[in-house]
C-alpha cells in the first residue's frame, strides 16, 4: 500500500506512484477521523469497489485506536 505518512488531510487515491483502484481514485475523500475509521470497519462500503483485500475492523475501540494511532504519523 501507500505510505501512510500523513494520510490524515489527505485525498483518498492520491499518493503519486501507487496504483489506486479506480474506485479510491474517484472517492472524492479526504482522510479525517471519521472517513478512516468508517474504512478501517469495512473497507467495501466506505469506498465500493476498491481493491483493498481486508473485511475490516469489527471492532469500535480497535478502529479507535487505529485512527488516533494514523493521526501521530507525520
Amino acid at each position: 500500500g501507500p505510505a501512510l505518512e500523513g494520510v490524515v488531510g489527505r485525498k483518498a487515491g492520491s499518493v503519486p506512484g501507487f496504483g489506486y483502484s479506480r474506485a479510491m481514485k474517484n472517492a472524492g475523500i479526504a482522510w479525517d477521523e471519521k472517513s478512516l475509521a468508517a474504512f478501517l470497519a469495512d473497507p467495501q462500503q466506505a469506498v465500493p469497489g476498491n481493491r483493498m483485500p481486508f473485511a475490516g475492523v469489527p471492532d469500535p475501540e480497535e478502529v479507535a485506536e487505529l485512527v488516533k494511532y494514523l493521526k501521530t504519523l507525520r
